[in-house]
């Protein structure tokens, strides 16, 4: 009786005394859990009610955040080893909070993991306060200014968000488009400007994008007037010396296209006035994807008269590496009456393929039949060239021009998932270079970012074939190999790293050198995540360093 009454306490105070929000999942299998016990925190702060408990992760969360929270549980599982990791979410009181998750295993007598118990406890303050110490929100408008080519040449919409969604900046055309001056958005939320009915899906959109899910995404938008205005969004990381500071926001104006397809639907003769007196090249196709009517801008943009066009196989013009996927978003947005947007390579008379964005809107006839796809062609040559250089800021460090370490992540998971054989053959190398304090200590960062900078680009000329070299920040280095069937092929590599470490490196009339400490992972047989493998690897380079300095250490596997 008494061994009963203390675990109905405990369950009280897991329910009602801890403060933390405490899940704990069943492992049923590979890839499968089902929550067991939710605390009243996680009832009062998530979307997750009573009801979910016998649930599993599929039946209660979106498919995005079941695969997110799938990874994690599976690292748990097959490590048997807790881990953590900081995250943020949307609260059901709509506010944004930061937390720091630790998952811990519960092992049956065998050693297996049958119960998962996640504690998530609530890091806003400490994570404010410490992006307000580092000076985030400087460094961010230092980066805005620094590009502000890229955005005052781009005809779409760009703002730049922080982590809660504030504007920290933007362009002529976000101010067009808001009706706004940037020093009236400046510090505002733009979940504000967001219309009523669209704000929870704006803020789930945001949120799938800070965990790395960047999609183009459709909802409206209220500028100054109070006039709707629909758009299609996109969230681009900003890159700020190996950190994440916040995000670009791309914003595509979409009325053009709705009217345009609008007018068609109100009569073909309202449509042809229209089609022919904008800069854009209209295009109307049928049911069986024949070209019906292209606009006579069609001259103006691609070099074709409109007329030549007419009668031409469909997709004609259309690069062969984009035709499967013009064919299938034409399928697609006919079949579930749904809009799309592709950035697909369209022949240009004399300049051969250009990049073009392509929006469609099909139009059904009165029995409720698809039977026309009306579709805005715009050259984006330049806006292309522009968001590649984004592209390249958020996945690339500034000081080497190597990749970084989501550039890596997402590489080496890649070549891991890739199939078995592969995986068997793939290796980790994390480098540092050793007590390089001292040479910032002794003759400033500027000759240790020189040092980085050179550093970076001789282990980058060690890389042949698919082989990556990355800087994770600071003086650490990181080095995938996709053909380290054995331990010889290892070392190739590292012998042609540490020859080229021990030659000086110049900088500024000083000859310094350098030695560096390695840890190396090789992928074990067993089907396993690049998170636990780079772990082992750090694990084996701090070895390394505790034997002796200038080494490396082999992680067992």
């Amino acid at each position: 009786m008494e061994s009963e009454v203390a675990s109905l306490s405990f369950a009280r105070v897991l329910m009602e005394g801890i403060k933390e929000m405490v899940f704990v999942v069943r492992v049923d299998g590979v890839n499968s859990f089902t929550y067991d016990f939710l605390n009243n925190a996680v009832i009062e702060r998530t979307s997750l009610v009573s009801a979910s408990v016998g649930k599993n992760l599929k039946e209660v969360h979106s498919t995005s955040m079941t695969t997110f929270l799938t990874e994690r549980y599976n690292e748990v599982v097959q490590t048997t080893q807790s881990i953590s990791y900081e995250d943020s979410f949307y609260c059901n009181q709509n506010k944004l909070l930061y937390s720091k998750t630790v998952m811990t295993p519960f092992l049956d007598e065998k050693g297996i993991c049958t119960h998962i118990v996640s504690l998530v406890k609530d890091i806003t303050n400490e994570k404010i306060a410490k992006l307000e110490s580092e000076g985030i929100r400087e460094r961010l408008e230092e980066s805005n200014a620094r590009y502000r080519s890229l955005f005052d040449n781009n005809a779409d919409a760009i703002f730049t968000v922080d982590f809660n969604g504030h504007i920290t900046g933007g362009n002529s055309s976000g101010s067009i488009l808001s009706g706004c001056a940037m020093k009236e958005l400046a510090g505002k939320s733009f979940f504000d400007f967001v219309i009523a009915e669209d704000v929870e899906r704006a803020k789930n959109y945001f949120h799938l994008s800070i965990l790395g899910d960047n999609k183009d995404w459709r909802f409206s938008i209220s500028n100054k007037s109070g006039k709707s205005i629909a758009c299609l969004v996109k969230f681009i990381p900003i890159s700020v010396k190996n950190n994440i500071p916040g995000f670009y926001m791309i914003v595509k104006d979409m009325t053009e296209l709705d009217k345009i397809s609008g007018l068609y639907e109100a009569g073909e003769e309202n449509f042809r006035i229209i089609a022919e007196n904008v800069h854009d090249v209209i295009i109307l196709m049928d049911q069986d994807k024949q070209y019906l009517y292209m606009s006579p801008s069609c001259e103006n943009i691609f070099g074709f008269r409109a007329e030549g066009i007419i009668g031409k196989k469909p997709f004609y013009n259309v690069h062969p590496e984009d035709t499967s996927v013009a064919e299938q978003a034409f399928n697609q947005a006919a079949k579930e009456g749904s809009t799309f947007q592709l950035q697909i390579r369209l022949l240009h008379k004399s300049r051969g393929w250009i990049w073009t964005e392509v929006s469609g809107m099909p139009v059904f006839g009165e029995d409720q039949k698809f039977n026309r796809m009306v579709m805005v062609a715009r050259d984006i040559s330049i806006q292309k060239e522009y968001e590649s250089q984004l592209h390249h800021f958020a996945y690339f460090d500034s000081l080497t021009e190597l990749p970084n370490r989501r550039y890596f992540q997402a590489y080496a998971t890649e070549k891991l998932e890739q199939n078995d054989t592969s995986q068997r053959n793939l290796a980790i190398l994390l480098i540092d270079i050793d007590d390089f304090k001292d040479i910032n200590d002794q003759w400033g960062h500027e000759i240790g970012d020189a040092v980085i900078q050179e550093f970076g680009y001789r282990l980058h000329r060690c890389m042949v074939g698919e082989n990556m070299a990355a800087r994770l920040g600071g003086d650490e280095f990181i080095v995938l190999l996709t053909d380290a069937a054995d331990k010889e092929k290892v070392s190739e590599v590292t012998d042609a790293i540490y020859r080229v470490t021990k030659e000086p490196i110049n900088v500024q009339e000083l000859s310094l050198y350098i030695t560096i400490s390695m840890g190396v992972a090789l992928a074990p047989t067993e089907k396993t995540s690049i998170s636990t493998i780079m772990k082992r690897a750090d694990m084996a380079m701090y070895k390394a360093k505790q034997l002796e300095k200038n080494s490396f250490f082999v992680s067992p596997t």
